[in-house]
Order: C-alpha cells, then structure tokens, then sequence
C-alpha cells in the first residue's frame, strides 16, 4: 500500500512555515496551462504601450518652458495642466473603463485608448490657448485609464499563474522605461525640430514644442493598432458576464485581505513618491552636486529598478509553481526587511559615492512595487471583475501616496525650519513607513493564501 504523500512546510528564514500547496494553476478549471505564443504577445504588446502612455504624459514637461511663452501661460496654469487636469480624471474614469474592459472586449478597450490618448497627445501641438491644452490634457488622462484594468485582465486570462509574476514584472516595467525615456527623447526631439525649423524657414514648420508632441503620438497610434493582432480568449467574455457582483462588494467580502494589503501599499506608495519627489533636492542641498552630474545617475538607478523586476518575478513564479502560494506578497516582505536598516540610514550619510551606492539598494526595492501588488490583485480576483477592482485598489494607493512629498516638505519646514534637513525628513518617512508596510502586508498573508486556494 503506497503511503500518502503530504506537502511540507518549507523553512520561513522570518519565523514560521510558509505554506505549501501543489501547483494551483493545473487545478483550476479553466486556467491557462501554457502562455504560447498569443500570451507573450499580448504582454508585449500591452507593454509597449504602457512605456508609450508614459512617455505621452511626461513628455509635456520637457516642453514646460516652449509651451509656457507660447501660449502666454502662468506658472499655475502650467501646474494645472500638469496635475490635476492629467491625475484626477485619470483616477476617475479607471472605474467606468475597468468596468468596460470586465464586460467587452477587452483588446478593443486597450485599442480604443491607444488612440484616445495618442491622438490627444498630438492634437496638443495644435493648441492655441490654455482651455485648448486643458481638454487634451484630460483626454490623455482619459484614454490612459483604460490600458491598466484591461491589459491585465488580459494577462491574467492568458499566462498561467505560475508565469503571470514574470508577465506582469514586465508590463510593470512601463512607468520607470517611458518616464525615462520621456526626459531623453523629448529632450532629443526637441533639439531636432528647431534645427529642422531653422534649416528649412522656407517650409513655415510648427514651433518646435508642436512638432515634438506630433511625432510623439504616432507610435502610440501605430502600436495601438496592434491590439487587432492577439486573440481575447474565446469564453472569457462569457465567463466575465455571468456574475454582476460589484467591485466593491467583492472587495468588501474580502476585507481581511484587502483591508491590511491597501494600507500596506498605501505605505510603501508614500514612500515611493516621496523618494522620487525629494531625493534630487536632497542631492543638491547635501552634495552640491549640479542636475547635470546627479541626473545621470537617478536616471541609471530607475531603469536598474525597472529591469530587476522581471529577474524578481521570475524568482517569485519558481517558488509559486512549487507551492509558496503567498510568495508575491511575502517575498516583497522579505526585501523590505532586509533592506530597512539601509533605507533608515541612507539620508544620513556625508559621501556622495556611498549615498548613491546605498541608495540605488533603497529605490530598487522600494519604488517598483506595482508588480507585487497587481499579481496579487489578479490571482484572487474573479475574471468578471479584475477590471474593476484593479482600478478600484489603485485609486486609495494613488492618492495616498500623492501625500508623500507633502509630508517631507511639512516636516522639513514645520519641525526642523531648515530646508538643509531634508534629508532627516526622508529619513523620518522611512523610518515610520516601511515598518508600517511590513506588518500590514504580513497581516495579509493568511487571507490571501485562502483566497487563492479558492480561485
């Protein structure tokens, strides 16, 4: 008589067992057992168009001065256009859009807003007067909204869950590659279309801030139209009509999950932008160092954090496909932890060559962490409802993380009075929110290991 075989607790180095399980995605019905061609397809497809949606929304602010005297601007207009017109209806339509893409078809969703917003973006160039400007600003925001909610519910449907981390890492990757790019291609196109202008007056070109949004909207139109060539998965549509629960209703029967795992990103987001908004001040202030020498190397630091999410993600689809079922969320705990100590420490150093070395560590983990948590989302989502609830999360997390460089620049002037100790103020920030992130997310891990045991 053969002797049953039970899964063992593999070693948790924090204490405990993690859990174990067989590899869930062969026993679910309906999953995906392999990606094939078409899934890895779509995942490049919709990526590409992630990295183009941010090189559309960040570009703008290459061309902050051009368009400013152009147009006879105030600073707070250009504020306007570069915030609230862009973020607000961004977060807004995410629910209407989520929701289209749980009920329609979701490539054309993805298409859709490809074009919205590319076209948005080159119509921009033919603006004459700030309302002009303020519409397409809203557009862009609005034809963005779709392409989350929609491009991994795709993902979701199409990559089989002990592969979907790695889809997802990069997808994730778009936000890091199209800011970057943003700033070198603006920069360069920018430059190319005044010196087009000048060696060519007789052809009465566009001002070159026109030209620049106009050629940046033609590969986002272009790979738009590639959205006709991966399939939507033939019952998905089906299987995604038959059940009208809401966003919200799912989200509240899933509290103990989702209660500790929005707190706990809203943490690390605060963190996240608060880095981002505040490090090259810092820098200046601390180093006296010019953008031109600092510049460089931030920007080296976000594209390592953008490419080590896929290397992270496929360690993560490795140990979930032996059976760690929390692995996306734990193992982003793990990296908290052991990086805590440097992130507390790392504003307080006096050497610019140690600085950028520790800090490169510190951003690596903390920043990029919108892998962890969308896996997550999509693996004890239900298919009907991943649109919605993808936006639906993200919009709490946005907002609070918005908060994050309002804080540092509150304490720096309101308790230490001293713009030089910005640097304590980070520190504080980290300090205070990374521990905060580690226990919500821990917390989390015995609701979310159930809820994918029950997808």
């Amino acid at each position: 008589m053969k002797a049953d075989i039970q899964p063992v607790a593999e070693p948790n180095p924090l204490g405990g067992a993690m859990a174990s399980a067989p590899p869930p995605s062969s026993a679910r019905p309906g999953a995906p057992t392999s990606a094939g061609f078409d899934g890895w397809w779509t995942v490049t497809i919709v990526s590409a168009l992630y990295v183009l949606s941010y090189l559309d929304r960040f570009i703008l602010t290459m061309l902050v001065p051009n368009v400013k005297a152009s147009l006879h601007l105030s600073d707070f207009q250009i504020g306007v256009i570069l915030g609230p017109a862009f973020a607000v209806v961004f977060a807004v339509f995410g629910i209407p859009l989520g929701w289209a893409a749980d009920r329609y078809s979701r490539r054309w969703v993805i298409l859709l807003g490809a074009l919205v917003f590319g076209v948005a973006t080159g119509s921009s160039g033919f603006a004459t007067t700030f309302g002009a400007l303020l519409v397409l600003r809203i557009m862009v925001g609005i034809g963005e909204a779709s392409l989350t909610p929609a491009a991994m519910s795709l993902i979701a449907a199409k990559i089989p869950r002990e592969r979907l981390t790695t889809a997802v890492s990069i997808f994730s990757m778009g936000p890091k590659v199209g800011s970057s790019a943003a700033y070198a291609v603006g920069g360069v196109a920018l430059v190319a279309a005044a010196a087009l202008e000048r060696s060519f007056p007789s052809w009465h070109l566009a001002e070159p801030w026109r030209l620049t949004l106009g050629v940046a909207a033609i590969p986002t139109i272009l790979v738009g139209l590639l959205a006709l060539t991966f399939s939507e998965p033939g019952g998905g549509r089906k299987e995604r009509q038959r059940d009208d629960q809401s966003a919200l209703a799912f989200m509240l029967a899933s509290r103990r999950l989702m209660i500790p795992f929005i707190l706990g990103f809203c943490a690390i987001t605060i963190c996240g932008q608060s880095l981002i908004a505040w490090v090259p001040a810092f820098v200046d202030r601390q180093f006296n160092l010019s953008a031109a020498a600092y510049g460089p190397m931030l920007g080296a630091i976000s594209m390592a954090g953008a490419l080590t999410l896929v290397f992270k993600g496929v360690i993560m689809d490795r140990l979930f496909a032996k059976g760690i079922r929390d692995i996306h969320i734990r193992f982003y705990t793990w990296l908290l932890i052991w990086t805590f100590p440097l992130a507390a420490g790392v504003f307080l150093l006096r050497n610019a060559i140690a600085f950028f070395i520790v800090y490169a560590i510190v951003a690596i983990v903390t920043i990029p962490f919108v892998a962890y948590m969308t896996v997550a989302v999509q693996m004890v989502t239900p298919p009907q409802l991943r649109g919605r609830v993808t936006a639906t999360t993200s919009i709490p997390i946005a907002l609070v993380g918005s908060l994050g460089p309002l804080v540092v620049g509150g304490i720096t002037d309101f308790v230490f009075h001293d713009e030089t100790k910005v640097g304590w103020s980070l520190s504080l920030v980290m300090t205070v929110m990374i521990p905060v992130t580690i226990l919500c997310l821990r917390r989390c891990l015995p609701a979310l290991r159930d809820a994918i045991d029950a997808r």
